[in-house]
């Protein structure tokens, strides 16, 4: 029964720990095996299909995730920021994009509630995380289409996540959100507003050794054009990246993403798909 007892707790507590972070070479030198997907610069480059023929794309950005304790409740708040993220692609159909932020900030609720200030106050349990999804400065520029940009100036979601993970490597939120666009050609430029008429999705899940990593988000709903009226927009996208090999600790990915646009793309607000194959390097990023 000792014995019983013994490994049970050993395979519990070798179950329960997390993956070892460092390998040793047959010299005894150190090395990480271990990531942050979320932490320091990334630059990538690959193969990008759709619109038109297949164009070179190369990608850049700084990426910082934190973790902390509210200091008035003690419940953790998960954040994660995207700063200063580029894409450019090269061919027949030439453009680029640059967003100058977008994060989500996720507040984790050991026991959430709503109270109802009644006579007699109601405490209703709330089974869901909050988050707040936030971007700003969200350039595009396509050559092919002529003079002109489309710029998000703003975007705000207010969103719940019934996961509830204790974890920052792990969330699905989803709520209303609420943006502006400008449109801007030689003609002039359009101004295009959701007022919380439109519902945002943000997913991602991490492995413990952060050598995958998976990326969703999607935006669909009503938006009002103050020269064309209201028009249905919707688009997807997301990627996932597994790294390969790492250099000096530096860890190097596979990266698949795709992108879906109903009602949103570019100038004409046109329909279209993307989808891009290559490797990012991801600098600075061993736990």
């Amino acid at each position: 029964m000792l014995a019983l007892g013994l490994t049970t707790l050993l395979l519990t507590a070798t179950l329960g720990a997390g993956p070892s972070c460092t390998g040793r070479t047959a010299s005894g030198e150190v090395f990480a095996t271990c990531f942050e997907p979320d932490f320091g610069p990334v630059v990538g480059t690959g193969l990008r299909l759709g619109p038109g023929p297949a164009a070179i794309e190369v990608l850049a950005g700084l990426l910082l995730s934190t973790g902390e304790e509210s200091r008035s409740k003690g419940t953790p708040w998960y954040n994660r920021h995207r700063l200063l993220l580029t894409e450019t692609w090269k061919g027949e159909h030439t453009g680029y994009t640059f967003t100058a932020y977008d994060g989500l900030l996720r507040r984790h609720l050991e026991d959430g509630f709503i109270l109802v200030p009644t006579a007699r106050p109601l405490r209703i349990p709330f089974p869901f995380d909050v988050a707040v999804a936030l971007k700003g400065g969200h350039l595009e520029r396509r050559a092919w289409e002529g003079p002109g940009w489309v710029l998000e100036t703003a975007q705000v979601g207010l969103l719940v996540d019934p996961l509830r993970a204790n974890s920052p490597r792990r969330w699905l939120a989803v709520g209303p959100a609420a943006s502006h666009v400008l449109r801007h050609t030689p003609n002039g430029t359009e101004h295009e507003v959701s007022p919380f008429t439109s519902l945002r999705l943000d997913l991602g899940w991490r492995s413990e050794d952060g050598w995958w990593t998976v990326n969703a988000s999607g935006l669909a709903g009503w938006s009002y054009d103050f020269e064309q009226g209201t028009h249905f927009r919707a688009r997807a996208e997301g990627s996932v990246e597994r790294v390969v090999l790492a250099l000096n600790d530096q860890p190097v990915a596979v990266r698949l993403a795709g992108t879906v646009i109903q009602g949103d793309a570019g100038l004409a607000r046109r329909n279209e798909w993307t989808a891009s194959a290559g490797i990012v390097l991801r600098p600075f990023a061993a736990r």
